[in-house]
C-alpha cells in the first residue's frame, strides 16, 4: 500500500496542488538505536530505499478501516472500505454523535448513487488523481532532501533529519513544497518503510512564480504510518496545518487531524456487494 494517503483519504482539490501538499506530504516522507549511526547505509541512500518499498504494483490485498476527519467547523467518522473500483466510505458518526434517521437516509442517498458506473468511475478518477499527486511528492524525497542520522529516541526506526537539496529542481507542482520544508522521517529498521514524518515549512513556498499559489512559513504536517494488519501498512494519524493563498487572492487555511483504526482484510468485491458490506457491519466511533 504506497504511503496510503488516501488513505484512504480523499481530500481538497485546490488546482491539484493542496490536495497534494495535504495527503501527500501525505499524503502523505524515520532514530538509529540509541546513539549510532548505521555506518554501511548513508542516510539519503536508507530514505532512497524507503521511498522505493512504498511502490506497489497491481492490488492483491483489501482492507476496510474506521476514519476520523476533525476540522475546526466539526469532525466526521466513515467506515471505509477499498475495492477494485475504489474506495467507498459510509458515515458512521458526525462529532462523535451518532447519526439521525435523516442523516443516514441522506448519507445512504449518497453513497447508492455509487451503484450507477458512470458516477462510480468519476469518484475513482478524482481518488487516483488525489493519488498521483501525493507519489510525486513521495517519489521526488529522495531527491528533494538531505538528510542526515539522528540520535534516536527508540531501537524500533532510525532516524533522518532532512533539509532541502539545494541542487533540487522540482519537476512538478507539487514537489516544490519540499524546497521550503525541513523535516524528521523515522525508518521503520526491520521493514525499511516510513514509519512518520514531521514537515515544518521554515519559508514561504510560491507556485508559479507566486500567481497561483503560496504556502506561508511555519505550516506544519505529521504523518505516521505503522503494520495495521499482519504485514499491511497504513496511515494512522495525520495532522495538517497550512495558510497561504491560492490564485494571489483566495485565502488558503487548512486545519485537519486525520485518524484511522480498525484496519481489517476484506475479499474483492464489487460496488453493490460493499455498499451492502458498509450496510451490515459496524465500526467504533472512536478510536
Amino acid at each position: 500500500m504506497i504511503f496510503q494517503f488516501t488513505n484512504n483519504r480523499p481530500r481538497r482539490r485546490t488546482a491539484g496542488l493542496i490536495s497534494a501538499v495535504s495527503v501527500a506530504l501525505i499524503c502523505t516522507a524515520l532514530a538509529s538505536p540509541h546513539n549510532a549511526v548505521e555506518p554501511e547505509v548513508r542516510a539519503s541512500d536508507l530514505l532512497r530505499q524507503a521511498v522505493s518499498n512504498e511502490k506497489t504494483g497491481d492490488k492483491q490485498e483489501y482492507y476496510s478501516w474506521a476514519d476520523r476527519v476533525q476540522k475546526p467547523r466539526g469532525s466526521v467518522t466513515k467506515f471505509m472500505v477499498e475495492t477494485p473500483q475504489g474506495i467507498l466510505a459510509r458515515a458512521v458518526a458526525f462529532n462523535d454523535r451518532a447519526l439521525t434517521p435523516e442523516e443516514r437516509l441522506q448519507d445512504d442517498e449518497r453513497i447508492n448513487r455509487l451503484l450507477d458506473p458512470a458516477k462510480m468511475r468519476e469518484k475513482a478518477g478524482k481518488q487516483k488523481d488525489d493519488q498521483q499527486h501525493i507519489e510525486r511528492i513521495l517519489f521526488a524525497l529522495a531527491d528533494a532532501f538531505q538528510c542526515e542520522y539522528g540520535v534516536a529516541h527508540d531501537d524500533r526506526n532510525l532516524r533522518l533529519e532532512c533539509l532541502p537539496n539545494p541542487g533540487f529542481s522540482a519537476p512538478n507542482y507539487e514537489s516544490q513544497v519540499l524546497q521550503g520544508m525541513k523535516s524528521v522521517i523515522l525508518i521503520d529498521r526491520e521493514d525499511k518503510r516510513i514509519a512518520s514524518i514531521q514537515g515544518t515549512l521554515f519559508r514561504d513556498v510560491n507556485f508559479g512564480w507566486g500567481f497561483i499559489g503560496r504556502l506561508n512559513r511555519g505550516g506544519s504536517i505529521e504523518i505516521t504510518q505503522s503494520k495495521v494488519a499482519g504485514k499491511h501498512w497504513g496511515i494512522t494519524r495525520m495532522q495538517l496545518t497550512f495558510e497561504g493563498r491560492i490564485l494571489v487572492v483566495k485565502p488558503l487555511k487548512v486545519e485537519e487531524t486525520d485518524t484511522s483504526w480498525n484496519y481489517q482484510p476484506v475479499p474483492k468485491m464489487t460496488v453493490g456487494e460493499a455498499l451492502e458490506f458498509l450496510r451490515n457491519n459496524s465500526v467504533k466511533a472512536s478510536h
